[in-house]
């Protein structure tokens, strides 16, 4: 798997950065790999939310060159029967534990690998660790160019667990989706596209009625929580100079549901 001469790999994971776990993961990845660069895409997933780590490779992945090996570890379940997979898609790899992590790309993904192969981990393999034991060294021999046909054992796409709540419902003129991922502003991001705001009647989150703010955020009004379109084009529930989150006590998989005019 190479990458012409950046040869990335990039981490997302719930470790936070109290803990050395972050960089224990990248000491293996350049022992193994000295000159590869090494990307912190997002150390702060809530610890065990499966949907949120979903939700932030979903928005994140498409901004890396091609070539790039991702290491996704949120892993609630670790040292359990959970198979460690390689999801190889059109110009990337993705590693991570089968439990819905890579749920947003398994419709496009081209194969789907076991890492089953334990001459390729670190020894001992921890069975409480697997982002240091299991993924860093397999990236290291990905960066090399080592095929994952070597590395690991091919399975069946359909096989791999999915998430519930990343993508919302609609029908009869409602969208029912959830608040999939609070940023460090406080901002609840939902899974519902910002193409419907134009046709939305109402809005409700946590028994709350929310209202459309005018434009970003600072067209919030003071004091009160609204709708705005995020970066990436889906809605997010704001306010100005403040947390959203703390204000409606909202955590991540809470229902928002949308009534829009037919």
């Amino acid at each position: 798997m190479m990458n012409g001469n950046r040869h990335i790999v990039t981490l997302t994971t719930d470790f936070g950065h109290q803990d050395p776990y972050v960089a224990v993961v990248k000491g293996v990845i350049l022992s193994g790999f000295p000159s590869a660069t090494i990307v912190d895409l997002n150390h702060e997933i809530p610890p065990f939310d499966i949907l949120a780590g979903a939700w932030s490779l979903k928005m994140s992945l498409s901004y890396f060159p091609s070539g790039t090996v991702h290491i996704a570890v949120v892993d609630p379940q670790v040292g359990s029967s959970q198979r460690r997979i390689a999801l190889q898609l059109e110009d990337s790899i993705i590693l991570a534990p089968d439990n819905g992590l890579m749920t947003a790309f398994v419709s496009r993904a081209k194969k789907a690998f076991v890492l089953d192969k334990s001459e390729f981990f670190r020894t001992p393999v921890s069975s409480t660790f697997h982002a240091r034991d299991v993924f860093a060294p397999v990236a290291a021999q990905l960066l090399y160019g080592v095929g994952l046909e070597i590395l690991a054992t091919e399975i069946d796409i359909q096989s791999l667990a999915q998430v519930d709540g990343l993508e919302p419902t609609t029908g009869d003129g409602c969208t029912e989706g959830a608040v999939v991922y609070s940023d460090r502003y406080g901002n609840l991001i939902t899974n519902i596209s910002a193409d419907i705001k134009s046709k939305i009647k109402a809005i409700c989150v946590g028994g709350r009625l929310l209202t459309l703010a005018s434009g970003s955020y600072d067209t919030v009004g003071d004091g009160d929580a609204q709708v705005v379109t995020g970066s990436h084009g889906y809605l997010e529930i704001a306010m100005k100079k403040a947390s959203a989150q703390d204000f409606l006590k909202v955590k991540n998989g809470e229902k928002v549901k949308v009534e829009t005019v037919c």
